[in-house]
């Protein structure tokens, strides 16, 4: 939140802890931070998109959509998880489920 509204008025956030303890010249400048990925896909096309569709949806089955989005990417970072904790060089193709 706080890099946004430094964004918009296009200053660094360092600027607002100006003056605070342990804040002088002398510390290690801290890196930028990086763009969050979310806004940058809610502000393509594809995010517009979605969005507008969701929008159309009752709540109820908005609210359904979006368990079934959030089940979705835990189900991706679980799988992420397990091929990175097999050994190097023994890439196997992910199973998939019907049901």
């Amino acid at each position: 939140m706080l890099y946004k509204i430094a964004t918009s008025l296009d200053v660094p956030v360092s600027r607002f802890f100006d003056g605070l303890p342990g804040n002088d010249e002398t510390c290690v400048e801290a890196r930028p931070l990086p763009v969050d990925e979310r806004l940058d896909f809610i502000a393509s096309a594809e995010g517009r998109r979605l969005i507008e569709g969701l929008v159309k949806l009752p709540p109820r089955v908005r609210g359904r959509v979006s368990s079934l989005i959030a089940a979705l990417g835990e189900e991706l970072a679980l799988l992420d998880t397990k091929a990175d904790s097999e050994t190097a060089g023994e890439s196997r193709p992910a199973e998939c489920k019907t049901v």
